[in-house]
């Protein structure tokens, strides 16, 4: 029995020692050429004359647009530039190795988790530095790292290149996993004509079956603004059909999405307002960047989900609202 013990725990040995993690290096080298420059800016070239940087600060160098909902930059370069050959991460399957590269670093690890539209970002097991390059062993490269084991998938950055504005779609809703289904977690009663309600369960969109929540995403995200949609969904088991009119999308991604953006609020993660938009019936109510959100309808509110989980039973005309402002609480009404 020891003999065949130590047998055993020798040919572990034998094969633990021999585990060698794949060699990214010849990646490293071909992908190192698309680093670039804008003053102190890093970025990755993603195309002969263009290139991408994900920043949590606006750059003081000129660029040529910004997505606020995935922080995303993008610059022009007169010289011609070394371009990633972009894949789409529609072809990455989960455990697949991967590499974070940038001209400091090369992190392997694996591929741990499928992004679901702007809810949550794809992420591998290792570390995805803010503008290294995620790259697989063929050296072409899924995404750019955000930091946390997060990175932004190659089909938003192609997106981000070649749109003349930045729009995502919304249809009022937030979608959750349950078992097989794809469910309404949370609808947005200030949405025109809402349609859906929590716990209906998705089935088809514009004819395509939903099997995750990056299936309903990605349709409704990328659609043209006025463009309509065809959903069908049970509710209380009848299957029904809402053609819905897509809308653009306020809050997501790197922005909160409380459903109060639609009015122009943004907050940060303790629910003080971070940014009123201009114009806006957030800027008329007269509330004020720091003014701390309380609750929602006399209901206290922690997060973002707490918001939208009563704000999709609400049965009013109209939401109240309770602030904080330097130890005076307040109330606005916002009409639904």
């Amino acid at each position: 029995m020891k003999i065949l013990l130590s047998l055993i725990f020798g040919i572990n040995l034998l094969f633990s020692a021999s585990f060698v993690y794949p060699n990214f290096k010849q990646c490293y080298r071909k992908d190192i050429k698309s680093i670039v420059y804008f003053g102190d800016t890093k970025a990755i070239a993603i195309s002969k004359h263009y290139a991408v940087a994900y920043l949590k600060k606006r750059p003081k160098y000129p660029f040529v647009k910004h997505d606020p909902f995935l922080d995303l930059y993008l610059f022009y370069s007169q010289k011609p530039l070394h371009p990633v050959r972009l894949k789409d991460t529609d072809k990455l399957s989960l455990g697949e190795w991967l590499a974070s590269i940038d001209e400091n670093s090369l992190y392997v690890g694996n591929f741990a988790k499928r992004g679901q539209g702007l809810d949550i970002f794809f992420k591998q097991n290792s570390k995805t530095p803010p503008n290294s390059m995620i790259t697989c062993l063929c050296c072409d490269v899924y995404g750019v790292g955000m930091g946390d084991g997060k990175f932004i998938s190659s089909k938003f950055i192609k997106r981000f290149l070649h749109s003349t504005d930045i729009f995502y779609g919304d249809i009022g809703v937030r979608f959750d996993k349950r078992g097989k289904s794809v469910i309404v977690l949370s609808a947005n009663p200030l949405f025109p004509h809402q349609l859906l309600k929590r716990g209906d369960i998705i089935k088809k969109i514009n004819g395509k079956k939903i099997n995750s929540i990056e299936d309903a995403q990605n349709i409704i995200l990328f659609q043209k603004r006025n463009s309509v949609i065809k959903v069908k969904f049970l509710r209380n088991g009848k299957l029904r059909t809402a053609k819905i009119k897509v809308q653009k999308r306020f809050g997501g991604g790197e922005l909160s999405d409380t459903f109060l953006e639609t009015k122009g609020l943004f907050f940060d993660k303790n629910l003080k307002i971070l940014a009123i938009s201009k114009g806006s019936f957030g800027e008329k109510l007269g509330l004020k960047i720091g003014d701390k959100l309380l609750e929602v309808d006399g209901k206290s509110v922690k997060n973002e989900n707490e918001i939208k989980y009563i704000f999709s039973k609400l049965k009013n005309k109209e939401i109240s609202l309770l602030f904080d402002r330097d130890n005076f609480q307040f109330f606005v009404k916002v009409p639904l």
